[in-house]
């Protein structure tokens, strides 16, 4: 098993012991223009919350745990979560903090 995949399913493992409708749950692959690769966490709506925490521990939190597995492997990993319709459209990293920050608060 390669390196991506190995944390692909680390990452499964943490977000299904957090979240209520694991079935609804999935994680996209992909690289972007730096190499790093990229984990979309694609969750329904209600389950978002928990994944990201308040404040945005949680989610900083499986960062955390994300990068250090990763560089473990010697590569760069990035983390998105978010509900389906929020991978719709392209988000700048400001943009998904924002985001990230606003459900976090309510």
């Amino acid at each position: 098993m390669d390196a991506p995949e190995a944390l692909r399913e680390f990452l499964a493992y943490i977000v299904a012991n957090l979240i209520d409708h694991p079935q609804q749950a999935s994680i996209a692959v992909s690289r972007n223009t730096a190499g790093a690769v990229v984990y979309r966490v694609q969750l329904a709506p209600q389950d978002v919350r928990h994944v990201i925490g308040k404040n945005g521990l949680t989610v900083s939190s499986i960062r955390s745990l994300l990068n250090t597995a990763a560089e473990k492997h010697g590569i760069k990993v990035s983390l998105r979560v978010g509900a389906a319709r929020d991978f719709e459209t392209e988000e700048t990293p400001e943009q998904e903090q924002a985001r990230e920050e606003q459900i976090a608060s309510e």
